[in-house]
């Protein structure tokens, strides 16, 4: 049988033709497999603190009365308000001033309620390898957990809802504008800091509110106002604080960075632990500041640590 070289040529435009396809198949497979395992380390490496987005007391509700009707509270007082409601000195006396004797049981029996009704929420990706953590209903809407009793131009805004690879980093923001109820934030790789609601913090199931000690000449004001004029639009950047962390203009921030910032500006290092990284457990534990309310995080933890 005689083969021609048209038969030849054509068998071998089959044989290269199947091996490219064979090939192609082959690293097709590798891809494949390469992005299940990466999904799987993903998966196994969040797997640990997926649980650990928010703190229940495991200690009973008590009745309040017979405290909040009292005519001066006592420090004892103070302490047995917060870890029944989570609202810290400033909170309790924002209420006392606001409300009449005969409002205040309702009031804070509100608070006590959403205090000891925390720990349900739902867990979803904000970004390639982070996870954050909302109170939502079966609808899937953002559901508010908490009220917060008290709001001041300065509050800094705590949760650990947010977690990358393992790491239950968290999240941070800056009051800029308590009437109109706006935060200042570093949200997200690839996103300039922007102004926020700080109604959508009412839906995260862990909330520590810290406010500056003693700031009798109205100094977390003048930060926030620095804060709104100075970081507004910088870029996220991973290796913030190297070289520099506080440099004289800046380039790229992050979350908790962009709240220790303008407080660093006016001699206030709250990073507690002073490193180039500043975190929201640094903040958390800064000795210029005080716990003014919190949720889903056991209040014992974060108002014995800001002591100094």
């Amino acid at each position: 049988m005689k083969v021609n070289d048209e038969d030849i040529m054509k068998q071998t435009k089959e044989s290269t033709q199947y091996n490219l396809y064979n090939r192609i198949a082959k690293w097709m497979k590798r891809i494949l497999l390469a992005v299940f395992v990466l999904f799987g380390i993903l998966f196994i490496l969040n797997l640990p603190i997926e649980g650990g987005g928010s703190w229940k007391p495991d200690y009973p509700k008590i009745e309040l009365g017979s405290i909040i009707n009292k005519a001066k509270l006592t420090e004892e007082d103070y302490y047995t308000i917060l870890i029944q409601t989570g609202l810290g000195r400033d909170a309790v006396d924002k209420i006392f001033n606001r409300l009449p004797e005969k409002d205040r049981e309702q009031e804070f029996e509100k608070h006590q309620n959403n205090f000891f009704s925390s720990g349900e929420y739902e867990c979803r990706s904000i970004a390639f390898v982070v996870r954050e953590e909302k109170v939502r209903d079966k609808e899937g809407k953002l559901v508010k957990g908490f009220e917060i009793a008290d709001l001041r131009d300065g509050d800094i805004l705590l949760t650990k809802a947010t977690h990358t690879l393992g790491w239950r980093h968290g999240h941070a923001a800056i009051v800029i504008d308590a009437a109109k109820g706006e935060t200042l934030e570093a949200i997200v790789l690839g996103t300039p800091s922007v102004i926020q609601e700080v109604s959508k913090w009412q839906a995260y199931p862990s909330f520590i509110q810290l406010r500056l000690k003693a700031d009798k000449q109205g100094k977390a004001e003048m930060i926030a106002r620095y804060a709104r004029e100075n970081v507004l639009g910088i870029p996220y950047g991973l290796l913030t604080g190297i070289p520099e962390k506080a440099p004289g203009k800046l380039k790229i921030t992050q979350c908790s960075h962009l709240v220790w910032y303008p407080y660093a500006h006016f001699g206030y290092d709250i990073d507690s632990d002073r490193s180039w990284l500043v975190t929201p457990k640094d903040i958390a534990y800064s000795e210029y500041l005080e716990v003014v309310q919190v949720y889903g995080v056991n209040p014992e933890e974060i108002a014995i640590a800001s002591v100094p």
